[in-house]
C-alpha cells in the first residue's frame, strides 16, 4: 500500500472516531431530559406562568374596587372653638370664657352624591373588572401560543439532527468501502479526502443545529419551567375551519379587551352627565356656650348648584363622548384587521401546505431514487466515490428541506389555531 493510501485511511479513521465521540456526547446530554408532550407543555405553561398569575391578581384588585365604588363618602366630624376676641375693647375677668372661647361646637356631616353618579362609578368598576378579565384571557392565549411554538421548534430541531445522524452513517458506510478500494488500489488516493471534507461540513451543520436545539429547549424551559425538556410524541392533528374561525373572531380575548374599554368610556360619559345633577349633604351640630346662654343643636342641608354647566359640565361630557366614539371605532378597526389577517394567514397556510406536499410527493422521492441508483453504480464501480457521496448529501438536503417545509407549515397552522380559535388554549 502506498504512503498516500495510508494517509487517506488515517483520515477516514479520525473522521469516524470524531462522529462517534459526538454521538456519545449528544446521548449524554439528553440522558437526563424530561419528556413532555405538546398538550402537557401547553397545560403546564398556562397553569404556572407568572404573567398569568399577575393578571389574576389584577382581576382580584379590580373586583376589590367594586365594593366601595357606589358607597357613600365617609362622614365628617368637626370640632370648633369659636369667637376668640382678637380686636376691640378688652376687659380682664376672673371668670373663664368671658373673653376667650365662649362657644364650643361639635358637628357631624354626611354627603350624599346623586344616584346617577353612584351608578356610574359602579359601572366604571365593573368595566375595569371586564378589562382585567379580558387581559387575563388574552395573556393565557399568548402563553399557550408561545409554548406551542417553542415545543414545535424543539420537536423539529431534534428531527433535523436525526437526519444528519443518518447521513453520517451513510458517509461512514461509503468511507468503509473507500478504504477497501484504497487498499486494493481500485480508487485514487485523493478520493480519501472527500469523505473528510463532507464530514467536516456535516459537523458544521450539526453544530448549528445543536445551537438551535439548545435555544429551542431554553425557550420551552422559559414557558414550562422544566429544566431539560424533551419532546414526547407527535404534534396533534390541527384542522383549520375558515368559517368557524371567522365566527369566533368576535369572541377573541384581544377584541374583548377593546370592547371592555368601550364600556369603560361609556361609564365615564354617565359619570360626567351625573355632575349636572345636584349632590346634597346633611349636617348636625351641638354647640355649648357659657352657662348663662345655654346649649344649642343645629341641623342643616347643603345642595350643590350646577348652574354653570355650559362652561363646566358640558365640555367634560362632550370630551367623554368623543373618547367613546374613538374607542368604538378602534374596536371596529381591530375586528376588521383580524378578519383581514385571518384571510391572509389562511392563504399563506395553503401555500405552505402545497410546498410541503410537493416536496414530500415529488422532490424527496426523486432524491431517494437518485441516491439509490448512485449507490448501486458505485458498488458496481461505474462511478467514483465523490459522486456517490454527493448523492447521499443531496438526499439528506432534500429530506431536511422537506422537514423545513413541514415545520413551516406546522408552525403556521399552530399559530393560526392558537391566535384565532377562542376555545384555545
Amino acid at each position: 500500500m502506498g504512503e498516500n493510501s495510508k494517509i487517506g485511511l488515517k483520515y477516514l479513521r479520525v473522521c469516524s472516531a470524531s462522529v462517534s465521540a459526538f454521538s456519545l456526547t449528544l446521548a449524554a446530554a439528553t440522558a437526563n431530559a424530561e419528556p413532555v408532550s405538546f398538550d402537557e407543555a401547553v397545560a403546564r405553561a398556562v397553569s404556572t406562568a407568572p404573567s398569568i398569575e399577575a393578571r389574576s391578581f389584577q382581576v382580584d384588585a379590580a373586583e376589590s374596587q367594586l365594593i366601595p365604588a357606589d358607597q357613600l363618602p365617609d362622614p365628617k366630624v368637626s370640632v370648633d372653638l369659636l369667637d376668640q376676641r382678637v380686636a376691640g375693647p378688652f376687659e380682664p375677668s376672673l371668670r373663664p370664657g368671658r373673653d376667650g372661647f365662649p362657644r364650643t361646637r361639635i358637628g357631624l356631616s354626611q354627603e350624599f352624591p346623586n344616584g346617577a353618579k353612584r351608578r356610574a362609578r359602579k359601572d366604571q368598576a365593573q368595566s375595569d373588572i371586564q378589562i382585567a378579565q379580558a387581559e387575563r384571557y388574552s395573556e393565557i392565549q399568548d402563553v399557550g401560543l408561545s409554548t406551542a411554538m417553542a415545543w414545535v421548534e424543539l420537536y423539529y430541531a431534534g428531527r433535523r439532527l436525526n437526519i444528519l445522524n443518518v447521513l453520517g452513517q451513510s458517509l461512514d458506510e461509503l468511507s468503509a468501502t473507500a478504504a477497501a478500494r484504497l487498499e486494493s488500489g481500485a480508487a485514487r488516493p485523493a478520493q480519501a479526502f472527500e469523505p473528510e471534507r463532507l464530514k467536516a461540513k456535516l459537523a458544521d451543520r450539526r453544530a448549528i443545529l445543536m445551537a438551535e436545539t439548545e435555544r429551542a429547549r431554553a425557550n420551552l424551559t422559559r414557558w414550562t419551567d422544566i429544566d431539560n425538556p424533551e419532546t414526547r410524541g407527535g404534534i396533534p392533528a390541527i384542522m383549520l375551519d375558515r368559517q368557524l374561525l371567522l365566527a369566533g373572531i368576535a369572541d377573541l380575548p384581544v377584541l374583548a379587551v377593546e370592547q371592555a374599554r368601550v364600556a369603560r368610556v361609556e361609564a365615564d360619559i354617565d359619570l360626567a352627565r351625573s355632575e349636572k345633577r345636584p349632590d346634597f349633604g346633611v349636617n348636625a351640630s351641638f354647640t355649648q356656650r357659657r352657662p348663662e346662654y345655654g346649649s344649642y343643636i343645629s341641623v342643616g342641608v347643603t345642595i350643590d348648584l350646577p348652574i354653570f354647566a355650559k362652561k363646566r359640565q358640558n365640555p367634560l361630557i362632550n370630551a367623554r363622548m368623543l373618547d367613546a366614539n374613538a374607542a368604538r371605532l378602534e374596536a371596529q378597526d381591530l375586528e376588521r384587521q383580524l378578519v383581514a389577517q385571518l384571510s391572509g394567514d389562511l392563504a399563506s397556510n395553503r401555500a405552505l401546505r402545497e410546498n410541503w406536499e410537493r416536496s414530500r410527493e415529488t422532490l424527496v422521492p426523486l432524491a431517494k431514487r437518485q441516491a439509490e441508483l448512485e449507490r448501486v453504480s458505485y458498488g458496481a464501480g461505474r462511478i467514483d466515490l465523490s459522486t456517490a457521496l454527493n448523492a447521499a448529501v443531496a438526499l439528506a438536503e432534500a429530506e431536511i428541506d422537506l422537514l423545513d417545509r413541514e415545520a413551516a407549515f406546522v408552525r403556521d397552522t399552530v399559530r393560526i389555531k392558537f391566535t384565532y380559535d377562542r376555545n384555545l388554549p
